[in-house]
C-alpha cells in the first residue's frame, strides 16, 4: 500500500518537473531559503551535518554590450547543525555553514571558499499532544526567530577583478529570521509544513539582498523495522525572493520564485539519524535566475 501511493506521487510530479533551466550570475543563486526538514523527535537534542549542494546554468547579456555570454555556477554548503532542548517547549536551533561556491564563465572560474553567514533562533511549542497516548492524531506546533550573522565574507573580487555580490560566502548583512512548523500525525502517516521568512538589511557595501520566504510541506510515513525506522517523504518547497536594492535602487535580474518538488529518505538508527533529499524544480518565475536539481544530505546525533 505504502509503495503504491509513493510511486504515484512520484509518477505525478515528475510529469510536472521541467528538465531544461538557466540561471544567471547576478540574482542572488547562492542566498536562498532555509528548510530544516522533517524533525520529529522534537524532545531529543541533536548535533550533526548538513550538506547542501545546487547548481545554475546561466545566459545574460553584458553590461553595455548585446553580447550575451553564459556561466555555470555551483553552490555547495556543509553546514553544522544544532538543536538544544531548553525546557518542555523551548528549543535553540544553530546553523554554521562553510560554503564553496564557483563560477566558470569564458573559460575563467572564480572559487570563494570559508565560513558563511551563522544563523540561531528559538522555536516556541504552542501546542504539542504527541505525549498523549488517548489521541490518534498528534499535533505539533512551533513559532519561533531568531538572527542571521555577518560571519562570511563578501567583499572578494572575482579573477576578472569584479565584485559579485551573489557568489560571496557570506551578505555582510545582520538578518532578522521568522519561523513557524506544524505537524500533524495519525498513526504512521504524516504531514509536516515548514513556514521560514528572511527579513534582510543593508550592508556596508550598500547592497540589501530581497527579503526571502520558504514554504515547505511535505507528506510522509513512519515505518518501524526490526530496531530501526524509516521515513519516507514527498512534497513540494516554494522560495520567493524580492528584488535586491543597490544604493537604494532596484537591480533588475534579481528575485523571483520558484516551486520544486522534494523527495527524501530518513533512516533512523539508535542515535542516529542519515537523511538524503532531493529538489526538482517544478515551476520558475525569475527574470534570469532558475535552479537545476538541488541534493541535500543529512547525519546527525540524537542525544
Amino acid at each position: 500500500m505504502v509503495k503504491t501511493i509513493f510511486k504515484g506521487l512520484i509518477i505525478i510530479s515528475l510529469l510536472l518537473t521541467k528538465s531544461q533551466v538557466s540561471a544567471c550570475d547576478v540574482c542572488g543563486c547562492s542566498m536562498g531559503g532555509t528548510n530544516l526538514g522533517i524533525l520529529p523527535q522534537f524532545h531529543k537534542n541533536f548535533i550533526g551535518v548538513h550538506y547542501f549542494y545546487r547548481g545554475f546554468s546561466s545566459e545574460h547579456t553584458i553590461l553595455g554590450t548585446e553580447t550575451k555570454s553564459t556561466s555555470q555556477e555551483l553552490f555547495q554548503t556543509t553546514e553544522l547543525r544544532g538543536r538544544f532542548h531548553l525546557n518542555k517547549r523551548v528549543q535553540l536551533f544553530v546553523l554554521l555553514p562553510i560554503n564553496i561556491n564557483q563560477q566558470t564563465e569564458n573559460s575563467v572560474t572564480s572559487t570563494f571558499t570559508g565560513l558563511g553567514d551563522i544563523s540561531t533562533f528559538a522555536n516556541y511549542s504552542i501546542y504539542n499532544n504527541g505525549d498523549s497516548l488517548g489521541k490518534k492524531w498528534k499535533h505539533n506546533l512551533q513559532l519561533g526567530g531568531g538572527i542571521k550573522l555577518p560571519t562570511g565574507s563578501y567583499k572578494k573580487l572575482d579573477e576578472n577583478n569584479i565584485l559579485n555580490p551573489n557568489i560571496q560566502t557570506g551578505t555582510g548583512s545582520f538578518d532578522i529570521l521568522i519561523d513557524a512548523i506544524y505537524t500533524v500525525r495519525y498513526k504512521k502517516w504524516g504531514l509536516n509544513n515548514t513556514v521560514f521568512y528572511r527579513f534582510n538589511t543593508t550592508n556596508s557595501n550598500d547592497f540589501k539582498f530581497g527579503n526571502r520566504f520558504t514554504l515547505a510541506t511535505s507528506f510522509f510515513y513512519w515505518a518501524n523495522i526490526k530496531g530501526y525506522s524509516l521515513l519516507p517523504s514527498i512534497g513540494i518547497n516554494y522560495e520567493k525572493a524580492d528584488k535586491d536594492l543597490h544604493n537604494s535602487f532596484i537591480v533588475d535580474q534579481s528575485g523571483g520564485s520558484s516551486l520544486f518538488t522534494t523527495y527524501g529518505l530518513d533512516f533512523y538508527y539508535k542515535s542516529f539519524t542519515l537523511g538524503v533529499n532531493f529538489q526538482l524544480p517544478v515551476f520558475q518565475d525569475n527574470p534570469i535566475t532558475q535552479s537545476k536539481l538541488k541534493i541535500g544530505a543529512t547525519l546527525l546525533y540524537n542525544f
